[in-house]
């Protein structure tokens, strides 16, 4: 600097110039300094001034009219989200307009309701995001309200639901096995599989039962036990003395070799009677082999009867009370003889009758008038094939018995 002004001065000093014409500059033109947005001015740059983020200084440049403003200087300004530090402050987007308000909003939604919440203006690397919001979906099964309507799973059950099967592997759909579905209950899919039909006791009824693709095996090596009811009031006479020889040569007859027979008599006489709870009818005999049950049957002849024939109740006492000592394993089989409609002294109804020897595992079989038979009917589960008319005739009645035994699976 001192050089500059020293070779000036003597340029000044020249014979010819004139010491009125001089200038004085107030720095040497090209010189520069460093400025801040405070208004600092610095000789030298990058001195510590505790500048952050954007801020950045300035240079203020010499020219021949003096000192140039101060270039490219950079102060703070407000915050927004970007990544940068824009209010110099040391820390990058940690406020900014519309940091933590509310957003995400849509129309005709009750925020607030079930799961529904609006979300908060939030920066992330940079760029600003609505977070946390949570608008109206479709309602699944889950225990919450998703829709936003103020109810929870609604219609979830009857729209929605799952496949179940809870059977072995490889049964579902041999056989009677099906699958079944379950509903929504309690927010989840935990609930009973409704309507699936899992592998059952095998039974003779044309059907797999047990889903192993074979029907009915295994009924010709099972033994059987069966019960005859037998109407021996003086109106069924001849009906009853006719089923007595139509029952007599199955008696010898090979498909009854694993059979056992029992009989209860209705109709009976009141004298003589245990009351309560067996009114009207009586257990005869437990068990006994097909070549002891004829003597049996024969004697039924000298029971005394009189009175009511409540037959739905005497299928009741005989699959419940009755002290029978029915086989493990076995068939076990009723058949009612009677020439009067269903009749009960008890109040028991013939659907109780039905669903008893279906949980049980009993096959109902009634001889009854063709005039009678829809008052059985819901007693054989709403079978016509099991129920027979009785005749006069043992020779039908021996053919209409065993047609019932080879329904039944026996002897084959």
């Amino acid at each position: 600097m001192n050089r500059i002004v020293f070779l000036l001065s003597l340029v000044f000093l020249l014979p010819g110039c004139e010491e009125d014409s001089l200038i004085k500059l107030d720095c040497s033109p090209g010189a520069v300094k460093y400025c801040d947005y405070l208004g600092n001015i610095y000789e030298q740059p990058n001195e510590p001034r505790g500048h952050f983020g954007a801020c950045r200084d300035g240079v203020m440049t010499c020219t021949m009219n003096g000192w140039s403003e101060c270039i490219g200087v950079q102060g703070p300004t407000e915050e927004v989200c970007d990544g940068v530090d824009n209010d110099c402050n040391g820390g990058i987007d940690e406020i900014f307009p519309e940091n933590q308000q509310l957003c995400g909003f849509e129309e005709n939604i009750s925020y607030g309701v079930g799961v529904c919440t609006p979300g908060v203006m939030t920066c992330e690397s940079g760029s600003l995001m609505c977070a946390g919001h949570t608008g109206p979906t479709d309602e699944i099964c889950d225990g919450l309200d998703n829709n936003c309507d103020g109810s929870v799973d609604e219609g979830v059950a009857n729209s929605t639901a799952i496949v179940c099967y809870e059977g072995p592997e490889g049964t579902m759909a041999i056989g009677e096995c099906r699958a079944g579905v379950r509903y929504c209950t309690d927010g989840g899919f935990d609930g009973p599989c409704d309507g699936q039909i899992i592998p059952q006791e095998e039974r003779c009824d044309n059907l797999d039962n047990d889903c192993d693709g074979e029907v009915d095996e295994g009924f010709d090596t099972r033994g059987v036990d069966l019960v005859f009811v037998l109407d021996i009031s003086g109106s069924f006479d001849d009906e009853i003395e006719s089923m007595i020889q139509g029952i007599a040569p199955l008696l010898d007859d090979p498909i009854t070799s694993t059979f056992r027979f029992g009989l209860v008599v209705v109709g009976t006489a009141g004298n003589g009677e245990v009351r309560p709870p067996y009114q009207y009818a009586r257990m005869v005999s437990d068990f006994v082999p097909a070549n002891e049950f004829l003597d049996i049957l024969e004697s039924s002849r000298s029971i005394q009867s009189s009175g009511l024939e409540p037959t739905i109740d005497t299928m009741y006492w005989t699959m419940d009370l009755y002290p029978f000592s029915w086989n493990p394993g076995v068939q076990k089989v009723i058949i009612t003889m009677t020439d009067e409609i269903a009749q009960t002294t008890i109040g028991i109804h013939c659907n109780q009758i039905a669903t008893m020897a279906h949980d049980e595992g009993f096959q109902l079989f009634v001889f009854a008038l063709s005039a009678h038979h829809n008052s059985f009917l819901a007693c054989v589960g709403g079978d016509q094939d099991r129920l027979y008319t009785p005749v006069a005739n043992s020779q039908t009645v021996f053919e209409q018995i065993r047609a019932i035994f080879d329904d039944l699976c026996m002897g084959r």
